[in-house]
């Protein structure tokens, strides 16, 4: 260890641009993964808060929610185990405003499994009533508000809020079966629903033209979930292999730079173990403090990010990502190792290999 650090105070220059890479990569890497973290969680949050076992949906609708529809099913014989829902995108407008807001619509019985937690006001008790989630309109919603949805005439006022209800990154608007039917077929005795959702497995319903497939099914059948998980998580991945070649090559060229001085060490009678132990050591050193000033400039990061943005940092992604990054140094520092295994004192001293 004195050996790697003394190598370091002589060369501050060139060992500070690695740590300085080091440090933009891993940077970016943690960005990337909260970005992706957040983008992920905000498209499954509200089926995360079922915490349910199995749904049916249609089996014509090739796992989406949005494309399901199941007509005829007898809604009076479910039990409390088994929840009806209904799912659209719809575009509301709160108060007459002119403004434009995107939303999840979910027709919900509100008193099934399903009913959402909420943090203020109460559950829906009419058909022209409902609950959302705070970030609508950009967490300006309030209870007492009043909604139009596409362009209906009716308002629905907003009587209760909750929390981390999005579906496809979109805040949730809960209305009751019938009011979903009325915004979605133009009939409120239509009595279609997406599908049904059951706390356990034992309380899966047969139904005609559906199929049961799990959360997790339906999460990755989610528009754009899958695509978006892959192209982060490709990004990552070549973050990766990009501080693996980084990391070998400076160690490469910064070893061959001190071949002589090495073979002097050889002659010295210093070890190949002791010298290869001091690169490693390097790289070891050169990792911790590179990634560790990436990390705490992404905590800074975190506090300036506007409230809006989909960004959500998970312990545990964080720590795997910084032990892959650490591994990758090290990994790369044996590029090296070659050249010190090698070293004739000899012609080392001499200037040729």
């Amino acid at each position: 260890m004195y050996l790697a650090t003394h190598e370091l105070k002589a060369n501050k220059g060139r060992y500070g641009l690695v740590i300085l890479m080091l440090f933009l990569i891993a940077y970016l890497i943690y960005f990337l993964t909260g970005l992706a973290y957040g983008l992920a969680s905000n498209n499954r949050l509200a089926v995360d808060q079922w915490d349910a076992n199995r749904i049916s949906i249609s089996k014509f609708a090739d796992g989406n929610l949005a494309a399901s529809t199941l007509s005829g099913v007898n809604l009076k014989q479910l039990n409390a185990n088994q929840a009806p829902v209904g799912e659209m995108n719809a575009v509301a407008t709160l108060n007459g405003g002119d403004g434009n807001i995107d939303a999840t619509i979910f027709g919900i019985n509100f008193q099934s499994f399903i009913k959402p937690k909420l943090v203020k006001g109460h559950q829906v008790r009419s058909d022209k009533q409902v609950v959302v989630d705070e970030q609508l309109n950009d967490g300006k919603v309030k209870l007492g508000d009043h909604l139009k949805i596409n362009g209906s005439q009716q308002q629905y006022q907003v009587v209760g809020l909750t929390q981390d209800n999005l579906y496809g990154t979109l805040p949730v608007v809960f209305t009751t079966l019938p009011t979903y039917n009325q915004l979605k077929y133009t009939n409120v005795h239509a009595g279609n629903i997406s599908g049904i959702v059951y706390k356990n497995q034992a309380d899966v319903k047969r139904v005609i033209n559906a199929k049961v497939i799990t959360p997790k099914t339906l999460i990755n059948n989610i528009p754009g979930y899958s695509a978006q998980n892959s192209t982060f998580s490709l990004m990552i991945g070549a973050l990766f292999i990009i501080v693996l070649f980084i990391v070998g090559i400076f160690m490469y060229i910064l070893t061959v730079q001190k071949i002589s001085v090495y073979g002097i060490m050889r002659a010295q009678g210093i070890s190949s173990r002791i010298l290869v132990n001091s690169i490693v050591a390097q790289a070891l050193i050169l990792g911790i403090v590179g990634i560790g000033l990436g990390l705490i400039a992404n905590q800074l990061t975190v506090l300036i990010l506007p409230a809006a943005m989909p960004y959500a940092n998970n312990g545990l992604l964080v720590g795997g990502f910084s032990v892959g990054l650490l591994a990758m140094v090290i990994l790369g520092s044996i590029f090296s190792i070659r050249q010190i295994l090698k070293i004739d004192p000899i012609s080392a001293i001499g200037g040729t290999e």
